[in-house]
């Protein structure tokens, strides 16, 4: 690999130990195991789904929420660290039926060009990690402007609520105006050009009375698990091409499992 390529990738950090280097790489430990030495075969990839405010109304009996904040937080419990990083650009929306809550949909998105790692605590390393990591996404400057666009949001689309509990909003105790539930959701997230079928667990806090909450707050109960290489996530220069032999240079097996944590509040739309 060419000095240049390697600085691309490594920004001003060329000189350090293997070890250090590493560590400056910071998302290089966002796939598994090592490298391979030609390049890859990129998996098949789809068209994003349709962004969030669908076009039909909601159904009869629901009610609709946009949501208006939240942050999305990530975690690679990586053997030499564990890389940690958040994006709070979020968007979509939710159709919610207090009478009947397994009849839910709707969909959620993240926007990954907003993505902050805070692995090292220091701003120039953490910064140049997430440059790194917006690379490996095909989101870096000198991507194509179209891929660039769509790579940029990760989008769970909800298609059916497995569980409940209430399934009605008016079943769930009141404390200080606020009634929680439990939901456990079936969706497709749809990740850099591919689509995988996930299972959520939420806990979901209502606002106001039961038959037209104020608001909605979502907050995962556990990780939301998603394999970097599943969906095509590898060592990538700033304009997208697969860095041959990268992790193979750096020697480190490494985990390929991002879990991802979301809080997010929804007011009526």
């Amino acid at each position: 690999m060419t000095t240049s390529v390697w600085r691309a990738l490594l920004g001003n950090h060329l000189s350090l130990p293997s070890k250090g280097a590493v560590l400056l790489f910071g998302v290089v430990a966002m796939t598994m195991g090592t490298a391979c030495s030609k390049e890859e075969p990129s998996v098949a990839r789809t068209a994003p789904p349709a962004a969030s405010a669908p076009a039909q109304a909601a159904a009869a009996g629901q009610r609709r929420f946009e949501i208006a904040e939240g942050t999305t937080t990530f975690l690679i419990d990586a053997p030499l660290e564990k890389i940690k990083g958040r994006s709070t650009k979020v968007r979509g929306t939710l159709d919610v039926d207090p009478s009947n809550l397994k009849t839910g949909k709707g969909q959620i998105e993240v926007d990954l060009a907003e993505l902050k790692t805070e692995t090292f605590g220091d701003a120039e390393k953490d910064t140049s990690q997430a440059a790194h990591a917006q690379n490996w996404l095909e989101i870096g400057s000198d991507v194509e402007q179209k891929r660039r666009d769509e790579n940029r949001w990760v989008r769970f689309t909800i298609k059916a609520i497995d569980d409940a509990n209430p399934t009605k909003l008016a079943a769930a105790e009141a404390q200080n105006g606020q009634r929680a539930v439990t939901v456990q959701a079936t969706g497709d997230l749809w990740l850099h050009g591919v689509t995988s079928s996930k299972k959520v667990n939420v806990a979901l806090t209502l606002d106001g009375p039961p038959e037209a909450p104020t608001s909605l707050r979502i907050v995962t109960t556990q990780p939301l698990k998603v394999s970097l290489k599943e969906h095509d996530v590898k060592p990538r220069d700033l304009a997208g091409k697969f860095l041959s032999g990268a992790l193979e240079k750096i020697g480190q097996k490494i985990d390929d499992t991002v879990q991802i944590s979301l809080d997010l509040t929804a007011k009526p739309k």
